[in-house]
């Protein structure tokens, strides 16, 4: 239903004058012939709508109903949803610790000898530089967000570059080894970040190296040919150093972020088809850290006919200000398309043995074989404050025998938390917790020996709940998570936060 309020009509009838009807906690006075009316509060999503008509003995009958409110979207895969990406200032430390250490099993010595020769000079007075080994002690890449760009300063410890020299004096040759040390290498630059051909790229087109504590032996050469071999050889293991860095760097910095740029994907979900379509929207670089955003659809093959609530939410970098690790923030509207296609692609509906529903069974009838389930609206996400709540309105359990008969009906419906964990990919998923129910029992026929409450429903259906709760953590587990690769996801926290998922997830390497 479109709108914020719901309309609830009813008839009592009692043997006695004197009933008193609640909806929702708000007393109705019925009318002569026992008909009321009343109007109440709808929060876009699934609303509860419980009414109790209550007599002069204090006897009291419940009827439960839930309601879809809000505006409605078809999961036609036409309406975007953003989804959004921080890394904060200290988490961009992290991933900087992260390069760094991968720098270091790079093969310096063959990726420098690919620049030979570094110096070539064939004349009468000349020379020709090859580098033959470098070797590094350790590496240290300082990652430092600022409006635009991400400052980048990397050093390395104790560097030795050893490198063959052929040359000529007055047009006759000879040759010599060079042994460069050290202590201390730094490369300085700005560490640019854009998203091209929907992806996340990293580039670092200029730096400056400074060389500490520099020593150059070389032997055996006339004096004429020497300055030229320590000069053109502190150049050589410069260049040497900085191409290594201005390459590397942003050939992991890719690596390691490209995650939070989520790629297009169709992924089987209950069966059914799942196309998600990626868009990105924003990247910004300031002092608090990388943000970036991105519009994501999702259609859910057979699910085109579906609806869904929406609640549009502006996507900002303001909204993750606060993320002192990566915030990732999902709008409820992605959450709820999904849901809503796979519903309507008839994906949660289930048939399933009595045995398979734990103790459920034991307190149904004794003919029992089968339990149907089938959910009347689509399972909806909302959020009020911090409170981030996943409701199921209206889940019919039909219970049939062995020749399919239908014995007992029940309805039930439900609300629980979501939460989030980190998994041993590297991502983070969100999960369903222990639910509120309401129950009502519809139908029992007279073949029924233990006839069922509404109570005792409620007391042990978390047999079905655990059905229906598998089926949204699997679907939930397929939502384009932003991520880190390489670092180690800490356990999330999971909160509403003006129409969103978001999620707080510390990193550490």
């Amino acid at each position: 239903m479109e709108g914020d309020q719901v309309t609830v009509t009813g008839t009592v009838q009692d043997d006695h004058k004197g009933v008193r009807v609640t909806v929702n906690g708000t007393t109705v006075t019925p009318s002569a012939d026992g008909s009321f009316t009343a109007t109440v509060p709808a929060r876009a999503g699934i609303e509860i709508i419980e009414t109790h008509a209550i007599d002069s003995d204090g006897n009291d009958v419940r009827d439960v109903r839930a309601v879809l409110a809000g505006h409605l979207e078809a999961t036609d895969g036409t309406i975007a949803s953003p989804v959004g990406a921080r890394v904060s200032a200290a988490a961009l430390t992290t991933v900087g610790n992260l390069i760094g250490s991968t720098v270091e099993k790079v093969d310096f010595t063959a990726a420098a000898q690919a620049m030979n020769p570094v110096y070539n000079n064939t004349g009468c007075l000349g020379a020709k530089i090859d580098i033959t080994t470098i070797s590094i002690a350790n590496i240290d890449v300082g990652m430092v967000p600022t409006t635009g760009a991400i400052t980048t300063a990397v050093a390395i410890d104790d560097v030795t570059v050893k490198m063959h020299a052929n040359f000529k004096v007055a047009c006759i040759g000879g040759s010599t080894n060079i042994t460069v040390r050290t202590t201390k290498a730094r490369i300085n630059g700005a560490l640019g970040l854009a998203v091209t051909g929907g992806k996340l790229t990293s580039s670092l087109p200029n730096a400056t190296v400074a060389l500490d504590g520099f020593t150059v032996d070389i032997g055996g050469v006339p004096g004429a040919i020497e300055s030229l071999l320590k000069g053109e050889a502190r150049k050589a293991a410069e260049k040497a150093l900085t191409n290594l860095v201005k390459d590397k760097v942003p050939t992991f910095a890719n690596t390691a972020l490209e995650g939070l740029v989520a790629k297009p994907y169709t992924a089987g979900i209950l069966g059914h088809d799942t196309r998600v379509m990626v868009t990105p929207k924003e990247l910004v670089l300031s002092s608090e850290g990388l943000y970036v955003a991105v519009d994501t659809k999702l259609a859910v093959a057979g699910g085109e006919g579906g609806m869904f609530v929406s609640n549009p939410a502006p996507m900002s970098a303001s909204l993750m200000t606060s993320t002192s690790g990566l915030g990732v923030a999902i709008a409820n509207d992605a959450v709820n398309q999904l849901f809503s296609g796979l519903w309507a692609a008839g994906a949660m509906e289930q048939t399933l043995p009595i045995e398979s529903v734990g103790v459920v069974a034991s307190l149904l009838d004794d003919d029992a074989k089968t339990v149907g389930i089938e959910l009347m609206l689509p399972p909806t996400v909302s959020s009020a404050g911090s409170a981030l709540t996943l409701s199921v309105g209206d889940m019919i359990v039909t219970v049939k025998d062995a020749s399919g008969v239908e014995i007992q009906k029940l309805a039930l419906s439900l609300s629980t938390t979501l939460a989030a964990s980190p998994t041993q990919t590297g991502a983070v998923t969100l999960a369903v917790g222990t639910p509120t129910l309401y129950a009502q029992v519809l139908a029992q026929t007279d073949a029924v020996d233990r006839p069922l409450t509404s109570e005792q429903v409620e007391g042990i259906i978390t047999g079905v709940w655990g059905v229906v709760g598998g089926q949204a953590d699997s679907a939930l587990a397929n939502l384009p998570m932003p991520t880190i690769s390489g670092v180690t996801l800490g356990a999330p926290s999971v909160e509403g936060r003006d129409g969103f998922v978001f999620a707080e997830i510390p990193l550490s390497m």
